[in-house]
């Protein structure tokens, strides 16, 4: 019994030789990565290196912000700007109206579109183009007869419809850029290049068609915009139907009930003067129950559009990337619920009219806020409910784009009220002063380890150290791969770590001294101390790293930062001690001047109050408690 028992002994023998060289090892691959990542200076906060803090004012025509729109909207600013790869920003609401971000770091100023943007995706139909780039017709007939024009009711006859399946690329976003007559009435004629107005000279060409048009119109063009200026607002554009939308874009919008056709003309006016600029997009009232006009503002296409569809509520996921064998960034949406079925009518009927040679009635916009992001052609039957956004897309703006619509609109509407920069001198002190206050305690921890442990307090300083080296690169790592941003609060969390470390020490040396007290040779006492102290340490870092978790969980803006600060330092804190400490004293436990107790060891007679004996005789106890004490 008694050989087993000193087989299994002498299998476990303590190697701590092995587990420090392991440890060193672990380390230098650390500072290995951190060299191969280039970058040996953490990432600052907006407090310690200054960084751009932006003021967005909510915008109401009614007047109403509730604070519960206030504080939806700043969470789902937090989540755009921490989606754009953007650490330790601070989002926060200030008074009534007002939503402030502030970003660490300067010429952060490009995120201001991204966070503002109200972020409402609207799938339409395109009833009707104008494209501003093409003011004259390409016959050169630019009189305004309108002989070669359409109203937006009309149908195309077939020479039109052949005629729209002309295509062109503009700005490379692969969108067709209708000709003369195919579904487009707003294009205008000579009158359209005054920049005022954009109406013609001659009143009565934009109603010279109106002589090919159904009887149904009025014979004076004046009076059925007046009519149709009293008329729009009494039309319910809600008792549309699906398939009756889809009719107006693939038959003419002719095929909308009668009742609609003095509203329709009122909206082609609105499509003849509409000037394509950011004054223009401003005043657009994107309203989704109600057609739209408006325009891209790369291309300078204007469109007449549908009520939305599709609302950007049943889009179900998001992403940025570049498709494969293609080198240009595109933003993939992927439809859900009744989005899906609704895509798959709409492109079906779609692409039926562009295999029939219409490709002006083969034509769906996607909108943003307002402003026409795309229009392609349907050249496909699409039932997966899978479509993609294209255009003169970078990384950033593709990936910018595709986090606004991931984390949903915003309920109100904002404009930037300022965008400042924040220097560093105001943010240089209070670095210093917490370096300042991290450098005293530390200090303070060191001479009271040197004055109460002697040589064992040369633990605790090499303990400390590593720990901070090992801290340091963590942290640089951290801000290379997750973005992680050191804020003061997190330096506050790193000093505290200080005491957390110290308190690991304390409660080893103290079990130590115990187990050499009661009269056990130092190198059975280091390890019989360790078995003791080391569920103490365990249990008393646990709640320090879950009062971290909770505290990051639940709390908002920098103070996240110190909890991360704090959780991190305390799981180095577990690690250093297991793979550092322990085995350091157990290596000096075998040289004389610790083993003999040696007056400044820490371990000597007088300091551990023991006056019977030095500490070299107290392993001199019988067989069987000795032996006791090493298993």
């Amino acid at each position: 019994m008694s050989t087993a028992r000193r087989g299994r002994t002498s299998s476990r023998k303590p190697r701590p030789g092995r587990v420090l060289a392991i440890f060193l090892a672990v380390i230098v691959v650390l500072y290995g990565v951190v060299a191969m990542v280039g970058d040996w200076k953490p990432r600052l906060g907006l407090d310690l290196q200054g960084g751009t803090r932006i003021a967005l004012e909510a915008k109401t025509s009614s007047g109403d912000v509730t604070q519960e729109k206030l504080d939806e909207a700043r969470d789902i600013i937090d989540q755009r700007v921490n989606g754009s790869g953007i650490s330790e920003a601070d989002v926060t609401t200030q008074g009534g109206d007002q939503v402030v971000i502030e970003i660490p770091g300067e010429k952060q100023a490009g995120i201001v579109d991204e966070v503002g943007r109200t972020a409402q995706l609207r799938f339409r139909l395109v009833w009707a183009t104008s494209d501003n780039a093409q003011q004259q017709p390409e016959n050169g007939s630019g009189n305004g007869s309108g002989n070669d024009q359409q109203l937006p009711f009309e149908k195309p006859s077939d020479e039109q419809t052949s005629s729209g399946s002309d295509s062109t690329s503009d700005n490379g976003k692969n969108r067709t850029a209708p000709t003369d007559g195919a579904q487009s009435a707003g294009a205008k004629s000579d009158g359209g290049d005054d920049p005022g107005n954009g109406e013609s000279d001659d009143p009565s060409g934009d109603q010279s068609s109106g002589d090919q048009s159904s009887g149904d119109q009025s014979d004076d063009g004046g009076d059925d915009n007046d009519d149709a200026d009293d008329s729009s607002t009494d039309v319910d554009w809600t008792e549309l139907s699906l398939d009756q939308m889809i009719s107006a874009e693939t038959e003419g919008l002719d095929a909308l009930p009668p009742d609609y056709r003095p509203a329709i003309s009122d909206l082609n006016d609105q499509l003849s003067s509409f000037q394509c600029n950011d004054k223009s997009l401003g005043k657009v009232d994107d309203v989704a129950d109600e057609p739209l006009v408006t325009c891209d503002p790369e291309s300078g296409e204007t469109f007449l559009l549908s009520p939305s569809v599709i609302p950007g509520t049943d889009v179900s996921d998001v992403s940025a990337g570049v498709p494969q064998n293609q080198v240009d960034w595109v933003v993939s949406l992927e439809l859900g619920g009744d989005g899906q079925s609704t895509f798959d009518q709409v492109t079906d009927a779609l692409t039926d009219q562009y295999n029939s040679g219409n490709s002006a009635g083969s034509r769906f916009a996607i909108v943003l806020d307002g402003a026409v992001l795309s229009a392609p052609q349907s050249e496909a039957h699409i039932t997966n409910g899978q479509s993609q956004i294209s255009g003169d897309f970078t990384q950033d703006s593709a990936q910018s784009l595709a986090n606004s619509l991931k984390y949903g609109a915003l309920p109100l509407t904002f404009g930037v009220n300022s965008v400042s920069v924040e220097g560093p001198s105001l943010a240089g002190s209070q670095l210093d002063a917490g370096l300042t206050a991290g450098a005293v305690g530390l200090l303070l921890v060191i001479l009271y380890s040197l004055f109460y442990y002697r040589g064992l307090g040369l633990v605790v300083i090499a303990s400390l150290l590593v720990a901070a080296a090992t801290t340091y690169a963590l942290v640089l790592l951290l801000a290379a791969s997750a973005g992680f941003t050191l804020t003061l609060p997190g330096i506050a969390g790193l000093i505290v770590a200080i005491g957390i470390t110290a308190d690991s020490f304390v409660v080893f040396f103290e079990r130590l001294r115990d187990e050499v007290r009661e009269g056990r040779s130092l190198r059975v006492a280091v390890e019989r101390g360790w078995r003791r102290a080391r569920m103490t340490i365990v249990a008393a870092d646990s709640v320090s790293f879950m009062a971290a978790l909770v505290l990051y969980i639940f709390a908002i803006g920098v103070v996240r930062g110190f909890a991360f600060a704090l959780g991190l330092t305390t799981l180095i804190d577990v690690f250093i001690v297991f793979f550092f400490t322990k085995p350091l004293v157990a290596l000096l436990a075998r040289t004389q001047f610790f083993g003999q107790g040696h007056r400044f060891s820490g371990l000597d007679r007088k300091h551990l109050g023991i006056h019977d004996r030095p500490v070299s005789q107290m392993a001199k106890r019988p067989a069987s408690a000795s032996a006791g004490g090493e298993h």
